[in-house]
């Protein structure tokens, strides 16, 4: 899906929403002051993306006025839906309330929930999570927002298609985990594989994830030393599978890819574009940086922690071999970026 309000002279909004689907209709959905004030299609041609064959009829551009709807100027929490899913397009920015900074955080493990973005997102005009969900042409666009002063988005991407992007425009940041404490958490969301769980893979980490959880079906996975017996007798393919996911995602471009001890070089210069590394291991620190960027005191930027259990498995997979020998390349950046943290504490 693309995209944008590149207009907002608060009497008069322009923009457009381009749907996935190339025959699907475009409709908006627009909110404020508690209400539903608006629902209904596009009504703009925009010929170019008949000619590219993007969609169909071209009718993804709208314009809102004083005339749809009465009062336009004065409705401070204007908001923009698409009509068909509720994904948000535009949220008025209102200076008084919201942080005016465009930052984005790379997530780099499975992680079921995002305190950051609880925390976070209300505090900001326009807020996406899980933008990993929504396909390269939803991501490459929110980088592209430049009308938009105050957003804040996050998810677990493929960087490296989006690093030129990691400039002055955006503080970015990038969560990072121990590869093993990574591993237990992945590993762990196999123990409540539910549709919540399911719904944060993207289609094609859900299928480079089903041959993981083959392999702990019927394994308590509440018991680190079950874990450590299947993870010894695991075929060689899945072991493949589990191959440096960390280097995988900053320098492949699906999962998959990436991963080999040549992308090293290029997966320690993406985690060097970034303003700031978020270690999992030393989570004050980050918080305190972060909190810094944003101009918020530092309780005000939520504290992630490990959970027990988590680091309890963690603790028992790091003397495997076999998991030494895959995670060898994540093991290699993460040291870097510990050394780095070091150096400038």
């Amino acid at each position: 899906m693309m995209f944008n309000v590149h207009t907002d002279a608060q009497n008069h909004l322009q923009g457009y929403i381009v749907p996935n689907g190339f025959s699907t209709p475009a409709r908006i959905r627009v909110t404020g002051n508690s209400q539903r004030l608006y629902e209904g299609g596009c009504h703009e041609v925009v010929n170019d993306l008949i000619r590219i064959g993007r969609h169909g009829t071209g009718l993804t551009s709208f314009v809102l006025d004083e005339m749809l709807i009465p009062g336009l100027a004065e409705i401070k929490d204007l908001t923009i839906l698409d009509g068909d899913t509720g994904m948000l397009i535009f949220r008025r920015n209102r200076p008084d309330h919201d942080l005016q900074k465009r930052v984005f955080r790379l997530e780099t493990t499975l992680a079921t929930t995002s305190p950051y973005a609880d925390t976070l997102m209300p505090r900001f005009a326009y807020g996406l999570r899980d933008v990993h969900l929504y396909g390269q042409e939803t991501v490459s666009q929110l980088f592209n927002l430049n009308h938009y002063p105050s957003m804040y988005f996050e998810g677990r991407i493929h960087i490296r298609a989006h690093q030129r992007y990691l400039t002055d425009q955006f503080l970015s940041l990038v969560s990072v985990a121990d590869p093993f404490t990574a591993l237990a958490m992945k590993i762990d969301c196999l123990g409540h594989l539910d549709q919540h769980v399911i719904n944060q893979l993207e289609e094609r980490e859900y299928a480079a994830f089903l041959p993981l959880a083959g392999l702990f079906d019927g394994v308590a996975i509440n018991r680190p030393d079950a874990v450590r017996r299947r993870l010894k007798q695991a075929p060689k393919d899945i072991m493949a599978a589990l191959e440096s996911p960390l280097v995988g995602l900053l320098t492949g471009n699906t999962p998959g890819q990436g991963g080999s001890r040549s992308d090293l070089s290029a997966a320690l210069d993406v985690l060097s574009a970034f303003d700031i590394v978020l270690l999992a291991e030393n989570a004050p620190r980050g918080q305190a940086a972060f909190a810094a960027a944003l101009g918020l005191p530092p309780d005000l930027v939520p504290r992630t922690e490990i959970p027990i259990r988590v680091q309890a498995l963690a603790d028992t997979l790091r003397d495997l071999p076999v998991l030494e020998a895959a995670l060898e390349n994540d093991l290699i950046a993460y040291h870097c970026v510990v050394q780095a943290d070091l150096a400038t504490s």
